[in-house]
């Protein structure tokens, strides 16, 4: 079943910094989310993955984010995920009422999803890379700006069934 998810968006000024590095994956004909052209495409954190959304958990995300974003993030650097095909993100840290509100949803959330990996916020760049595609990522990135920060200025919805996104905050 296709995840529900609440996911961080980025202000239009990061948004294109994050597109900057998708596009330079692309261009050396890497993996990126550059060619993605699903409703859900766009740079984001994904604050919590669920198989089902009730609207209990969808009201306090809106409740507790309106008081948290907008808010600038953190870039920390590369980070790699998986055990192969690989996950190619930039690791972001994140206010602290963030992760706390990101726990506290994962709290409510519990009982319509089974038991969840530990949140590392991070931002993808590409996915199902092979190691090599990993190394040759690496070179190709370290030609292009990497942002220290990105702006967070609203929470979205992605609803799978419906294949739609919409805010829930910002």
């Amino acid at each position: 079943m296709p995840a529900h998810s609440l996911d961080l968006v980025l202000s239009p000024a990061s948004d294109d910094l994050i597109r900057s590095r998708w596009a330079a994956l692309h261009g050396a004909g890497l993996p990126s989310l550059a060619t993605h052209r699903g409703a859900s495409n766009a740079p984001h954190i994904t604050a919590l993955s669920t198989p089902a959304l009730p609207e209990h958990v969808l009201d306090r995300a809106r409740e507790v984010f309106s008081t948290l974003l907008p808010c600038s993030v953190d870039v920390a650097g590369l980070l790699i995920l998986g055990h192969g095909p690989f996950v190619l993100a930039e690791s972001v840290i994140v206010p602290s009422g963030v992760t706390g509100a990101v726990r506290e949803l994962e709290r409510i959330a519990a009982e319509s999803r089974p038991q969840a990996r530990p949140w590392v916020p991070h931002l993808t760049l590409g996915k199902r890379l092979t190691a090599a595609q990993v190394g040759e990522a690496l070179d190709v990135l370290a030609d292009v700006p990497t942002p220290r920060t990105v702006e967070v200025t609203g929470l979205r919805r992605w609803d799978p069934e419906h294949r739609v996104t919409a805010m829930v905050v910002g």
